[in-house]
């Protein structure tokens, strides 16, 4: 009792950091295990009626479950928070809260791995996994549904290229995260080029 009582605050503040950050580790984890796991790839093609195998085992790899597809429509927003090298502070408050309006909400696996991403830059895997998820959703999306969905992802890139000031502040975009959203619209846009050449 008496080590209560004698603990520095900002021990206990460290303490509590840690408990929370190897928690956060281990579910992570656990969900990397089932995301790849043969039942895993088999609930993530039930749930969401993806028909394509190479993305169902990336996305097991990057230990994206089906409750957790969700985060990955907002990927490019994370892409547009490392522009910089770094995803600040700003940037990470931006996306979540464009996170909240979707509906993630910070007791689900969707914003831990959406947190994971912000915390340490994804990898490219991550990247050629949201082009076929693209691929995939757009398969089955009228044109109407496809350009509001490229719009939609371009001012959410906007807000939160915004958030963190862009190079010279007064919420500027830099040119890198120019670049990105640039290259992200330009990518959904080819997959509408895919779709009506086929």
């Amino acid at each position: 009792m008496s080590n209560l009582k004698t603990s520095h605050p900002q021990h206990q503040n460290n303490e509590a950091q840690r408990y929370f950050s190897q928690l956060e580790g281990q579910i992570v984890q656990r969900l990397r295990v089932e995301a790849s796991s043969d039942a895993g790839r088999e609930e993530l093609i039930r749930s969401t009626g993806i028909r394509d195998p190479e993305l169902v085992a990336e996305l097991g790899k990057l230990g994206v479950t089906a409750d957790e597809l969700v985060a990955l429509r907002l990927f490019p927003l994370v892409l547009v928070a490392w522009a910089e090298k770094r995803a600040d502070e700003h940037e990470r408050e931006a996306v979540m809260a464009e996170a909240l309006r979707l509906g993630i909400h910070e007791d689900s696996s969707a914003w831990v791995l959406l947190d994971q991403w912000l915390q340490k830059r994804p990898p490219g895997l991550a990247v050629d996994a949201w082009k076929r998820y693209i691929h995939e959703i757009f398969h089955e999306m009228s044109r109407v549904a496809q350009q509001r969905l490229i719009l939609l992802t371009e001012k959410q890139m906007t807000r939160v290229a915004k958030a963190s000031g862009g190079h010279l502040g007064f919420g500027k975009i830099s040119a890198s995260e120019k670049a990105i959203i640039q290259q992200t619209t330009a990518a959904m846009r080819h997959e509408i080029e895919v779709k009506e050449g086929t």
